[in-house]
This record gives structure tokens, sequence and C-alpha cells, in this order.
């Protein structure tokens, strides 16, 4: 990737505790072109509020409680290949990182990217939703990027379905992955099909799959349905990145959690490149701070 690439991304920072009530806003506005203002309003611990454009609203839903960070091991690599790589770029021994769910309003609909780790292992997702007066049964559609636990765990609550007006929608390559997993497997089955006919199966060849005229782009590696999404400006990343500080530095480093490293290493650079040429506001699931960075 071109240096002054990363030169032109934005982090924005959030605060990273667990919260269920608002305090008072403050604002700060990002511009891109003479037509297009992005403008954040960190909304309080944990949230922040994210103007698209007129009509549609991001927020950013920090699920994990306190500092998050991964060892510099993780990015090591087989037979720890990269061990030298990262003590070079991370010599702190640990990197920034975090959990997030992306809560969009559009057209009336709230659409919910992700569920991150659940409840009963600390997740915040809910607390985070009751701060800005979303309740679970408010959630128009969930689209799911792959079916790791810190990205499905929200959506049950023991043998029950957290947001049960929602409309499912899952990469139909994931499932068949995970259905054929056999134990591995287990318990992201039990989470699709407690959802019954309200889960939805596409292909990423369909371009008309998914509500509101989103888009899912397939960017295998991290797992083999991996999917990101696109609406207008936004673009939901993923795991495309684990610990953006490092691997910002150099985009060959995976985390361990890449199932297939070259794979993903081709989507890490393809997807980064893209955002680069269409200016977008990429909302990514590991990304530390609010998960934002904004390409100008």
């Amino acid at each position: 990737m071109k240096k002054n690439f990363f030169g032109s991304m934005i982090a924005i920072a959030a605060m990273a505790v667990c919260a269920t009530s608002c305090g008072g806003n403050s604002s700060n506005a990002e511009s891109n072109g003479a037509d297009s203002t992005i403008v954040v309003n960190a909304k309080c611990d944990g949230v922040s509020e994210v103007l698209l454009d007129s009509v549609t609203v991001l927020y950013t839903l920090q699920d994990n409680a306190g500092e998050h960070r991964v060892p510099n091991s993780l990015f090591y690599g087989a037979d720890n290949k990269d061990s030298a790589r990262v003590e070079e770029l991370s010599p702190s021994g640990s990197v920034a990182s975090s959990i997030h769910c992306f809560l969009m309003e559009k057209e009336g609909k709230k659409v919910l990217f992700d569920t991150g780790i659940g409840e009963k292992a600390g997740g915040c997702l809910l607390a985070r939703l009751d701060s800005i007066g979303v309740a679970p049964d408010d959630i128009d559609y969930l689209l799911i990027t792959h079916f790791h636990n810190d990205h499905i765990g929200g959506m049950l609550r023991g043998d029950s379905v957290v947001f049960p007006n929602a409309e499912v929608y899952v990469p139909e390559v994931e499932y068949a992955y995970w259905a054929k997993s056999g134990e591995k497997g287990e318990n992201a089955m039990k989470t699709m099909k407690a959802y019954g006919d309200k889960l939805h199966q596409f292909s990423f060849t369909d371009s008309t799959a998914l509500p509101l005229g989103i888009k899912a782009m397939a960017a295998m590696g991290h797992t083999p349905g991996h999917a990101l999404y696109m609406s207008g400006r936004l673009l939901v990343i993923a795991d495309l990145v684990h610990g953006y500080d490092l691997q910002v530095q150099d985009m060959n480093i995976c985390p361990a959690y890449d199932m297939n490293p070259v794979q993903a290493v081709e989507s890490r650079k393809f997807f980064f490149g893209f955002a680069e040429r269409k200016k977008l506001v990429m909302a990514g699931m590991h990304m530390p701070g609010n998960g934002i960075l904004i390409n100008k």
C-alpha cells in the first residue's frame, strides 16, 4: 500500500466502558471534497454517531469494556516466521484492538452489522443500544460478516433469539463451511437455525439479495465466506485487520485467526486500496478507538 494513503486515513477515538445512558455530545467534522462532509459525534462511552449523509446515520457500538489489546504473538505466523518483523514494528509487545458492532439507520430501518460476543461473555452491545434508545426488538435487519463467535455470540441469549424481529442475512459460502465442520460448527449452526425462516443465505453474485440497496462483497481469507458490506460511502470491513497499528505498516502480517493467510493478505490489500480510490468511510470490527476510518 502507498504510504500517503495511510496518512490520509483518520482514526477517531471513542471511550471503552459499558454504558446505559448517554451524556453530552462532542462533534467532529471531516470533509471529503466540496459536496460531502462526514460528521462524527461522540455520543457517550463506547458509542459514536457518524452522519454519513443527510439521511443515513451510523452508530459505532463498542462491545468490549475497557482497553482491549492483543499480544504481538498473535501475529507471529506459522513457525513464528514473522516474529522478528512483528517485534520490530510493535515494540510495546501488544497492539490496540477492539470488538465493534455497527448500527445503520437508513430509510426508517435499523440495520445491525454483527452482534459481538454476547452478554454472557461480557459483551456490551445491548447496553450500547439501550444508551441510544434502541431495543433488540427494534432491529429490522441483521447482517453477519462471518461466523466467529465474537461476531455471532450476541444473537442468542441461552436458546432464545435476541433480535426477534430481525431478518438475518448470512453468506451462503460461510454457512456451508460451518455446516460441514462438525463439532467446530455446532454453535454457529445452533445460532443460525434458531432464527428459523428469518434466516436468509445470500450469494455474493446476487446484487439484489440484501435490503436497502446494501451490497455484499466477498473478502475471503479470514474465513471461507468472510463478507464486507457497502452502503453509499460506508464500507463495513469486518475482520480485514485485527491489529491496525501493526498491520497498517505491513499488510502481509496476519493474525492467527486468518484461516487462509494468502487470501487474507490479498483481500486486505485490495479493499484498503478500493476504499482509497472510492473515498470510503471504513467501519472495522477490530479497529481501535471507535472503529471508524475516514478516507479523504
